[in-house]
């Protein structure tokens, strides 16, 4: 396996002074979509009957192990009546969900068939270098070891070569039973890759072990992946479907797991009509589910919930127009979904049940709370004005530099500044935070975030997160990163590398 180089500043600069991104043919790779200062135009194809929502498959861990081999290579898509195409895992637009327990150990073998997949005259990715295109695995959200064949993100896995990774999940600790995924994070070349479908879910499974009302429930997994088409149309699917039918039982409860798995687009939604009930966010549980109407979700979060069948009819899984980019119209409605009840139970004293639920054992998220802040650090994102450049405290990223260390053990307050009027996100890998100011205002959380979305800055304030982040977990030693999780941005340059020392 060989690995590819980093380059300097300097080099970095220049290497994306000459990036172009150029629109593909018809009926071939997802293009990098238009430029940021050109319109762009969200689409969903023409889907006049509604398809049933069908669950992606699963590969399950047997005696402690999880052994699969997948293959990262172009293969054809087709949504609706759409048709390009992509990059997939085992020829897969969505690849099986991977399913483990406490203490199992993922033995996954990267092959990566990319050579020509993202090869067009011109491009000259930021930082890998060579031909080909190389790729890896993240394990997104997890607890676990950065360092040699873990979940170590500097491995760049070369054209034709394959890695295998063992990832120990650990037994107790940390680490928890919740909703994950996996994608590529080759630094330069991410948003191309979770772009053409590389990306899938990974459930660390018991989380009905904290809450007993989720056992023996229907499970139903909503998979968010969005593409840019050569003719600068984009599609939003959900199970690679488009506006599937979701079907349920009047009184029926139902356990949803949402996650948007997609590269770098902001979705605000609601189900029209059905209100759901939170138990989990980016794998961590609540102390008690919380009813919600509506979700803004950014790229990488995801929401755990139940849903219980509303009186006979449908129900449309909507976005919500909201301002994403101040210098383009507000994002469009696109319906997702739609919830196709029948029968005529009632739901009405099924709420107070859910509602009266609680959260079974110990809460990492207290500990968060009542340690002590051993260090206030504070990042500024930026970007240069032709957008070419997004940076952290003035600097693109460099997989040589560490930029912060911090000591085992410690917990730490981050404050994030954004000085863009677009929204960002906060995501750090190998350990969950707390977050408690969004936009100058006190955010009152029940449960630790790996991801979060940043509001954008306005003409009299920029844009604040602020979070407290444990450096607690001993897997955690090691070198890894902190970016911005809209992965084109980061793949111009918002990054981070974090060491923890013990």
């Amino acid at each position: 396996m060989r690995q590819s180089s980093t380059l300097d500043r300097r080099s970095f600069i220049k290497a994306a002074s000459r990036f172009v991104g150029g629109t593909a043919a018809a009926g071939s790779l997802p293009s990098l979509g238009p430029s940021t200062t050109t319109a762009r135009a969200r689409s969903q194809p023409n889907a006049p009957t509604p398809e049933p929502l069908i669950q992606p498959p699963e590969t399950r861990s047997a005696n402690g192990m999880l052994d699969l081999t997948m293959t990262a290579a172009p293969g054809p898509v087709q949504l609706a009546d759409r048709a390009f195409t992509g990059l997939l895992y085992n020829g897969a637009y969505v690849p099986p969900t991977l399913r483990a327990r406490l203490g199992d150990t993922l033995r996954i073998t990267l092959r990566n068939n990319l050579t020509s997949g993202l090869d067009r005259p011109g491009y000259v990715g930021p930082v890998c270098t060579g031909a080909g295109t190389p790729s890896n695995l993240h394990f997104h959200g997890m607890s676990v070891s950065p360092q040699g064949n873990s979940d170590n993100v500097f491995v760049h896995v070369q054209p034709d070569d394959a890695f295998q990774y063992q990832v120990r999940i650990p037994a107790s600790g940390r680490q928890g039973p919740g909703m994950f995924w996996y994608h590529p994070h080759a630094h330069g070349f991410v948003n191309d890759q979770i772009l053409g479908g590389l990306s899938g879910a990974l459930i660390v499974d018991g989380i009905e072990q904290l809450f007993p009302l989720l056992r023996g429930l229907p499970e139903r997994l909503f998979l968010i992946k969005h593409v840019k088409l050569d003719d600068e149309s984009e599609l939003v699917s959900i199970n690679g479907q488009i506006n599937p039918a979701v079907a349920m039982r009047s009184g029926e409860i139902q356990f949803w797991r949402i996650a948007h798995i997609g590269a770098s687009e902001f979705f605000k939604f609601r189900v029209e009509g059905m209100p759901l009930y939170v138990v989990a966010t980016d794998g961590h549980a609540l102390s008690q589910p919380h009813k919600t109407t509506e979700f803004f979700i950014g790229p990488g979060e995801r929401i755990d919930a139940i849903a219980v069948g509303p009186p006979a009819g449908e129900y449309p899984m909507r976005t919500i127009a909201f301002q994403n980019e101040a210098w383009r119209p507000p994002e469009p409605v696109l319906q997702l979904a739609v919830i196709s009840s029948s029968g005529s139970s009632s739901s009405a004293k099924l709420e107070d049940e859910i509602l009266r639920q609680r959260f079974t054992g110990p809460q990492w998220i207290e500990e968060v709370r009542a340690a002590p802040i051993a260090r206030r650090r504070t990042l500024v994102y930026s970007r240069t004005a032709d957008r070419k450049l997004f940076m952290i405290d003035d600097r693109v990223v460099d997989e040589a530099r560490t930029d912060q260390t911090v000591k085992l053990g410690e917990t730490e307050e981050w404050t994030v500044v954004n000085t863009d009027q677009q929204y960002h996100s906060f995501h750090i890998h190998q350990t969950a935070f707390l977050v408690t100011e969004v936009g100058g205002v006190s955010w009152s959380d029940d449960s630790l975030r790996d991801t979060f979305s940043v509001p954008p800055a306005t003409d009299q304030r920029p844009g604040v997160l602020k979070v407290v982040i444990p450096f607690t977990d001993p897997v955690i030693v090691g070198r890894f990163v902190y970016h911005c999780h809209a992965v084109d941005h980061e793949d111009k340059g918002m990054m981070g590398v974090i060491e923890v020392v013990a």
